[in-house]
């Protein structure tokens, strides 16, 4: 497997700089005290149905937070990669290295990828302390936290993208963040309004849990499953009940609930995560093309002898 000279030399730059641990550092410090502040009740007064849930409450929140972070930082961070070599114009140079326009890509997106992943990664320790509560499982530790590494990356992707077509970092900065809330939003707003949008009535609603999971699945509109907040939340919602009956009693969405229960909230999440999977593959390589024909395909390396 050949190595990727754009990812080890970012990577060893960001990884150097005193900036990434203070970031780093405030990160896990601000995560650890909401935990500790959330889990009071727990070490006051040992396992009691409460202090459960009061851990599942915090396993929640404390994920939400991250997901908050990878939705406000992965785009920016990533919109820069390809935009900010070309207003430093050094651009040329790498392609003067020979790399291509793949592994130019590629280089970035993991070097990003990276970055995310320890903060991610790094927080999961402190994600573990509600395992002592009894509420949450270690199987659900590590499967939520699969679940922000995949919509991280789907994050950067979208910047990156963004960072191929805009010259200017600051261009490109803003038309990811607008991509970003185009697709939660309009993804949302299409299933409930648009032309693809489930219109139940109470019959179809009360013949879902008759009809099986396949049909419910099928029944759904399909933008809800490019919705990356959808996937998290159904996800959270196949490991806790509270957060079922949160969305049960919630008047505009019990239509959406009771689809998602028929149809199980565990294969909506893996369902909604393939499809971002798949997405995220689409934008990386529409990514690769648009540099590749940005280029006329060139490496523009040194002849050989």
């Amino acid at each position: 497997m050949k190595r990727n000279p754009i990812f080890e030399s970012a990577a060893r730059r960001r990884m150097r700089t005193a900036k990434t641990a203070v970031i780093l550092t405030a990160y896990l410090l601000s995560l650890l005290c909401f935990c500790v502040s959330q889990l009071t009740r727990f070490f006051g007064g040992g396992v009691t149905v409460a202090a459960m849930r009061q851990g599942m409450e915090t396993y929640i929140w404390m994920t939400a937070l991250q997901f908050l972070l990878i939705v406000l930082v992965a785009p920016a961070l990533s919109a820069g990669s390809i935009a900010g070599e070309r207003e430093r114009q050094t651009f040329d140079l790498l392609l003067v290295t020979g790399v291509g326009a793949r592994r130019i890509v590629l280089g970035k997106l993991l070097e990003d990828f990276s970055f995310l992943a320890l903060l991610i990664v790094s927080g999961a320790p402190i994600l573990a302390l509600t395992l002592l509560t009894g509420g949450v499982t270690a199987v659900h530790l590590l499967t939520t936290l699969g679940a922000l590494l995949l919509l991280a990356l789907a994050a950067l992707a979208v910047g990156q993208l963004a960072s191929a077509l805009f010259s200017r970092t600051l261009t490109a900065i803003i038309a990811a963040y607008l991509a970003v809330f185009a697709i939660g939003a309009g993804s949302w707003a299409l299933a409930l309004r648009g032309p693809l949008a489930a219109a139940y009535t109470g019959e179809q609603l009360a013949a879902l849990s008759r009809e099986g999971a396949g049909a419910a699945l099928a029944g759904l509109p399909p933008t809800i499953y490019f919705n990356p907040a959808v996937a998290l939340v159904a996800l959270l919602a196949s490991q806790t009940g509270i957060l079922r009956r949160t969305l049960r009693e919630t008047l505009r969405l019990q239509d959406i609930s009771t689809a998602f229960a028929a149809a199980g909230y565990g294969r909506v999440a893996l369902c909604s995560l393939a499809a971002i999977a798949a997405a995220t593959l689409a934008l990386i390589a529409l990514t690769v093309l648009i540099l590749h024909l940005q280029t006329g395909g060139k490496h523009r390396g040194h002849p050989k002898a």
